[in-house]
């Protein structure tokens, strides 16, 4: 064959190719049908807040540990037929017996402070060198005349990792309660009062029950308490038919124990990642209850809001912001007649559109949806034609890529999500201002609702959203 003959035959070829390649990518009636973008198994990451505090006052009743305390430390301890050495004398050998009045218990700060009044009587003997044995007593009437002496405790109390109550209890004052003849107990012969040594042989003893009185302190049962309320802020809180609220608390820490009372109030607060979510009833989140930390969390409560959109909401939007949109070029005309949008995963989606003009079918673009605030709309920034729509452009209508049709879909498909703030406070509200068990409340307020992104699932698009509230978890019956 001539080089001339190769010539024409060579360009005749390559146009039979190409209007076959044009014929092959479209269908029987010749209309754009490209393949769908392949739907991905992988997820977006889900929309997420940082950690914010929910304080938790919490109260301890300690009038049980206290009549223990009562039950605990003898009402009368001593023996008139047992003397000893009183004070740092060896001639003075004295038998004392004491009579305790009832415990009177107040709580400062974290302070616990036990008081009573004992009342003695002392038989005792002096032995003087060279001299006759001086014999001596006090109080040889009723109790109610004996000399009397003030005991005061106190026991600096904690709330420690381990959600146990730990003392020191210390004995501040063990003296005379008054400077009267009442409270003296004099030696008559020698002209001395021995009130004070008397006072020191008590302290002995008194001291001798503060490990016993820290120990009855330490068994005070706060972490079941604790635990309680814990495992209900486990389970989702429903709001209504498939919405509900997800405390998802992760520590807990606590400030200075203030007492009032016999009541010690614990002012702790609740870290957690709270969110309402749509859709059915999330898995509970059951984990044990951590160590306890020090310094209570600040600032106000952010909760995440996910409010789920199905798709076919979104394309009549994206329909009514494309339809009529049109390009031309070279004579030749093309008008987008609707849009349906869908998730391929990986958070992206895929814009259907159907069009017709010059050619007919459809289009596939995909993008990955954001939010913009400025504007309250969501769009797709990087849309762009899929692979399948490419190659069926490319080899049979290039001249819509050329028209531009790719850059005006970018800028007009876009669609309101704001609509999602009057709802989310309202969810909000119902969900901070309820009862969760008996005695565990959640009391709050909503002061703003901030859209924050959009994510696309297969299923529809979630819009996320920040509420700020300040919230407190009011728990009325720990003891």
């Amino acid at each position: 064959m001539s080089a001339a003959k190769k010539s024409r035959v060579t360009p005749l070829l390559l146009l039979a190719i190409a209007l076959g390649a044009a014929w092959w990518i479209m269908k029987d009636d010749g209309s754009l049908r490209p393949d769908r973008p392949t739907v991905s198994a992988e997820d977006a990451a889900p929309l997420e807040l940082p950690v914010s505090s929910l304080p938790v006052p919490v109260q301890v009743d300690l009038q049980t540990l206290l009549d223990e305390v009562e039950k605990h430390v003898p009402g009368r301890w001593g023996d008139l037929s047992q003397p000893a050495p009183l004070g740092d004398s060896a001639n003075n050998n004295a038998a004392i017996e004491l009579v305790r009045s009832s415990f009177q218990a107040s709580l400062e700060g974290n302070t616990a402070t036990l008081s009573a009044i004992v009342a003695y009587r002392v038989r005792g003997t002096y032995d003087l060198p060279l001299l006759p044995d001086v014999n001596y007593a006090c109080a040889t009437g009723p109790d109610d005349l004996w000399p009397r002496l003030e005991v005061v405790l106190q026991a600096p109390i904690e709330l420690v990792s381990d959600w146990s109550l730990q003392a020191r209890t210390e004995v501040r004052r063990l003296a005379p309660l008054t400077e009267n003849e009442r409270d003296k107990c004099e030696v008559t012969a020698l002209g001395i009062d021995i009130a004070d040594r008397v006072a020191s042989r008590a302290r002995a003893f008194v001291e001798g029950q503060t490990p016993a009185i820290d120990s009855i302190v330490g068994t005070a049962d706060v972490r079941s308490s604790f635990e309680e309320w814990w495992s209900v802020l486990a389970d989702p809180i429903q709001l209504d038919d498939d919405i509900w609220l997800q405390i998802r608390p992760e520590s807990v820490s606590r400030g200075a124990i203030q007492g009032q009372g016999s009541v010690v109030r614990i002012p702790a607060s609740l870290d957690a990642r709270p969110r309402i979510v749509v859709g059915g009833r999330p898995d509970p989140d059951p984990r044990p209850l951590p160590p306890l930390a020090t310094g209570v969390g600040e600032g106000p409560l952010q909760v995440l809001v996910e409010a789920f959109g199905e798709y076919d909401e979104t394309s009549r939007l994206l329909t009514e912001a494309v339809a009529g949109t049109r390009v031309e070029a070279g004579g030749r005309t093309l008008e987008v007649l609707s849009a349906r949008l869908s998730g391929i995963g990986a958070g992206r989606v895929a814009l259907e559109a159907e069009i017709d003009g010059t050619v007919a079918g459809r289009l596939f673009l995909v993008g990955t949806p954001v939010y913009v605030a400025a504007s309250g709309y969501a769009s797709v920034p990087d849309l762009a034609f899929s692979v399948s729509t490419t190659n069926v452009l490319v080899s049979g209508a290039s001249w819509i890529v050329d028209a531009g049709l790719e850059a005006l879909l970018r800028e007009r498909a876009r669609w309101p999500v704001d609509v999602i703030v009057e709802w989310a406070a309202q969810r909000l509200h119902e969900g901070l201002n309820r009862s969760l068990a008996s005695g565990v409340r959640l009391e709050g307020t909503v002061h703003e609702v901030d859209v924050i992104g959009v994510r696309a699932t297969p299923a529809g698009l979630v819009v996320g959203a920040a509420a700020t509230a300040d919230a407190t978890l009011i728990i009325t019956d720990a003891n």
